[in-house]
């Protein structure tokens, strides 16, 4: 029987056929060739099973219940994409060869390996590592296919990534709700490896920047004059300096000890001359920018834009899915593969056909140049975002969001094949009394080249240090004018004082940044070294969560109150601050994603096995949630003013949008009390108890309908499994009908149902 291709996702199953197939025949979710099957997913076609369907018990959140006992976590369809995957299970039947043809990465490995064992499938499976959909690369890459079982280990590694962060998540998301509510905080605790990492990040931003002390620290300058030109020098201490006085200076090398510095100073006017002992003077050319990955998009559609990570991911998803304008979006490489070179003229002149604004640079470009983007060693997975030849005659069918984004990705796609940037370049270093080192750079652009596509606010046009000017703070004379041995007579001497300033607050685009660079913030430096070597041939930098998962975390955050934007800077609500302080420190830093990433390691290379991995995952949030039980979070945010149950003596909580105070032994107590300025009215009557009825719910089908009175008297019906199911009917003439609140008025109003 002919192979089946079982692609990641539909533009792979296209370029497979493209590449290979024969005479194809396109089918309800697969295309059949003379030669070969090729299929395809949609992302993961699977899904983690929730607890209460893993053990009925879970359905009811009880702290009781905790840990629960989720491993081997059990996976289902994904509803989305159940009927995809019955095709392919179809396709399965009978078949004696499948190719896994998902991302190269190990989520793209496991993502078709766990449909190929949730099918139950016993054929041959071999994999094929397509990181460019051009034909000739496709063709490539299938004639160097390789058996799947050699991919066994990183698949593996990819599964327990998964499991650790479904049942770490689950567990402690439900323990600190629990405990947060018998503390009397009203609300969902979400805990994630990634997400509550990030907490720790705009947390600790946010408190360094408002604690801030100015402190004074010292800057050294000497002027000299030479052929009727001022230069000046800044003081650069050695390491052997900072060294034997590193009480002295700080953690950027900057002097704190104003008597150090002018003792410093003294010993330099005394010398009187300083000697040329470096001079470089060279001109070069300058690359253009990289082309966008996810992530290098998102931060500067920030900057420019103003857009949230999320917004871009979305405008990407749509210039790809509904217009075909870009390639795959979801890229973390900003690399392009050596044979898109071909395709430079095609995609030179579409540019130009949609963007007129950019014609004038057009006439410019030279599409046999081969900058640096064009690398294929460089790229694992997905190359980066780039336009595609399309047939769209104008851009009219654009919102101007979608316009602005496609906008900056033909600008770096364009640059690549502009003019060089030239640059001249000086460094001149001088030693004072053969001890001290002062320093002088300038950088002179000779040419602006593709500089001049990158002229707007706000653009960040990334450079090398050495491309920065810097002239030690003052109008240097021409540098090229001096040489080496050269002795310079010191006219003057400067001690200048500045101040520290504070970090700065996150904005969308430096937390993005954070966020990818997060191994700096890793206290344990053995597993800084890990984080940073899993990341060195990407673009993160010992990252946290990854391009396609960023914005959705971070939207999370906000929507769950954690987070608020003042302006344009993020910082945390006291909801917050008061849960960084209240969660045990593992959470909340990135230590933990290094830890569990050693572990996964130790799968990937057979240190461990899967079970292994799976009882340390168990011991590890065993020992969480019962740390968490017996000494409680006491989430400050909640503390407004508690009050014991005058029925049970339990402590009362406040449901802020009903404004009713219940008692956090409810369950058993059925104590509530009307909110009278902010305080429970124990002289009111109390609000009668649910009553237990034998309606099943028409909704989940799980548990019984409790009736229950409004203040006017009218009955209505909830679901008991609430807030689990929130469904909520009324009896008309012996039938449920669904009821709706509305939300301006909080009244109720009856839907009819449809029969």
């Amino acid at each position: 029987m002919k192979p089946l291709y079982i692609a990641e996702k539909p533009e792979l199953a296209r370029a497979i056929v493209n590449g290979i197939g024969k005479k194809p025949k396109q089918n309800n979710g697969f295309i059949e060739c003379e030669n070969v099957t090729v299929t395809w997913c949609f992302g993961h076609l699977l899904e983690s099973q929730m607890p209460e369907e893993i053990n009925p018990e879970y359905g009811k959140w009880d702290v009781n219940h905790l840990p629960m006992r989720l491993m081997p976590v059990p996976l289902k369809p994904n509803p989305k994409s159940a009927a995809q995957l019955r095709t392919i299970q179809k396709l399965l039947k009978g078949r004696d060869k499948v190719v896994n043809a998902g991302d190269i990465d190990p989520e793209g490995q496991r993502l078709i390996d766990e449909v190929l064992e949730y099918s139950n499938y016993n054929g041959y499976v071999e994999r094929v590592l397509i990181n460019d959909y051009n034909k000739a690369a496709v063709v490539k890459a299938v004639q160097s296919q390789r058996p799947n079982k050699e991919f066994f280990p990183i698949s593996m590694a990819a599964k327990a990534r998964s499991v650790f962060d479904f049942v770490y998540g689950m567990n402690l998301t439900r323990v600190c709700t629990l405990v947060a509510r018998d503390e009397g905080y009203d609300g969902m605790l979400t805990v994630g490896r990634v997400q509550t990492a990030i907490i720790g990040m705009v947390v600790l931003r946010y408190r360094a920047n408002k604690n801030h002390t100015k402190t004074p620290f010292y800057d050294i300058y000497i002027i000299s004059n030479y052929d009727d030109q001022e230069y000046r020098f800044k003081f650069s201490p050695s390491k052997q300096i900072v060294d034997k006085y590193s009480d002295k200076f700080d953690e950027k090398n900057r002097i704190i000890d104003k008597n150090f510095a002018e003792q410093l100073l003294a010993l330099i006017q005394r010398a009187g001359v300083a000697e040329i002992t470096t001079i470089e003077h060279k001109t070069g050319k300058v690359q253009p920018p990289l082309p966008f990955s996810l992530m290098g998009l998102q931060r500067e559609a920030s900057s420019i834009l103003g857009l949230s990570p999320e917004q871009t991911l979305k405008v990407t998803q749509t210039l790809r899915e509904k217009h075909q304008l870009i390639t795959y979006n979801r890229t973390d490489c900003s690399y392009l593969p050596d044979e898109h070179l071909s395709q430079a003229p095609q995609l030179i002149n579409v540019i130009g056909r949609l963007l007129p604004e950019l014609a004038p640079h057009i006439s410019n470009a030279n599409p046999s140049q081969k900058s640096k983007a064009f690398n294929t060693k460089k790229i694992e997975a997905h190359h980066a975002i780039a336009p595609t030849e399309n047939s769209l005659t104008d851009l009219s069918v654009l919102s101007d969001t979608e316009k602005n984004i496609y906008m900056l990705i033909c600008r770096k796609y364009l640059a690549q094949f502009l003019p060089m940037c030239e640059q001249a370049k000086s460094k001149v270093e001088l030693t004072v009394a053969n001890a001290f080192t002062f320093k002088a750079n300038h950088t002179t652009e000779l040419k602006a080249g593709w500089k001049n596509l990158f002229r707007l606010k706000g653009d960040e046009i990334e450079e090398d240090e050495d491309d920065k000017d810097n002239d030690a703070g003052g109008k240097n004379g021409d540098l090229t004018k001096l040489n080496k041995g050269q002795n310079l007579n010191i006219a003057t001497t400067n001690l200048s004082e500045g101040f520290t300033s504070a970090p700065a607050l996150y904005t969308m685009a430096t937390l993005l940044t954070d966020m990818n660079n997060a191994a700096k913030y890793v206290h344990n430096p053995r597993l800084k070294e890990i984080l940073l070597e899993r990341d060195k041939d990407s673009q993160q930098n010992g990252g946290i969560g990854t391009p396609a998962t960023q914005a959705g975390i971070l939207e999370g955050l906000f929507k769950r109150g954690y987070f608020k934007l003042n302006k344009k800077q993020i910082v945390p609500t006291s909801v917050g601050e008061d849960f960084y302080d209240a969660l045990p420190s593992f959470a909340t830093q990135v230590d933990l994603t290094a830890y569990w990433q050693e572990q996964m390691n130790f799968v990937e290379k057979g240190k461990i096995s899967f079970e292994v991995f799976q009882e340390r995952v168990d011991q590890f949030v065993t020992k969480a949630v019962f740390d968490i039980k017996q000494n409680g979070l006491n989430i400050k945010s909640a503390n407004r003013v508690h009050y014991d149950c005058p029925k049970c003596g339990k402590k009362l909580r406040v449901l802020a949008n009903k404004k009713i105070w219940t008692c956090t032994g409810y369950a058993e107590c059925k104590a509530l009390f009307p909110d009278q300025e902010k305080r429970p009215d124990f002289n009111a009557k109390p609000k009668a108890a649910a009553e237990e009825t034998n309606f099943d719910c028409p909704k989940c089908g799980k548990h019984k309908l409790k009736k229950r009175k409004t203040s006017t008297g009218n009955e209505w019906y909830g679901c008991g499994g609430y807030p689990e199911c929130k469904a909520s009917f009324k009896l008309v003439e012996g039938k449920l009908e669904p009821l709706e609140f509305k939300k301006k008025t909080g009244r109720k109003s009856s839907k009819k149902s449809t029969k």
